[in-house]
């Protein structure tokens, strides 16, 4: 079981997403925003992180950035529907999910961090 901190701002999302590793045996932290979620992330040092780019406060990309200042060495999911190719080259990030994800995707995606970590 994983501890995963799950930062998105789509409720819907963030819902359907929450069940499914929950169902699969992972504990979800949630976060609406990158603001909340770097906060939750210092305190509760998650051992995975999924975060949505484009989000109110704080984008994903500017708080993965803050993590790994801070020395967060865990596994970290940017998912978001830009394409990789478009995003600014920042490759803080583990792995990259396209959206929108389906949930069998996601959780394929995490049992190959976890073999890979």
């Amino acid at each position: 079981m994983l501890r995963i901190l799950l930062v998105e701002d789509e409720a819907l999302i963030a819902l359907v997403a929450s069940i499914a590793l929950e169902e699969a045996g992972h504990h979800v932290i949630e976060a609406i925003d990158g603001e909340e979620g770097l906060k939750i992330a210092r305190q509760e040092q998650p051992e995975l992180i999924i975060t949505d780019y484009m989000m109110p406060r704080m984008n994903g990309l500017d708080m993965i950035e803050r993590l790994r200042q801070d020395g967060f060495d865990r596994p970290i999911v940017l998912a978001t529907a830009i394409p990789e190719k478009d995003l600014p080259t920042r490759p803080q990030y583990d792995a990259y999910l396209h959206k929108p994800y389906r949930e069998k995707d996601l959780l394929a995606l995490l049992r190959r961090l976890m073999k890979e970590g």
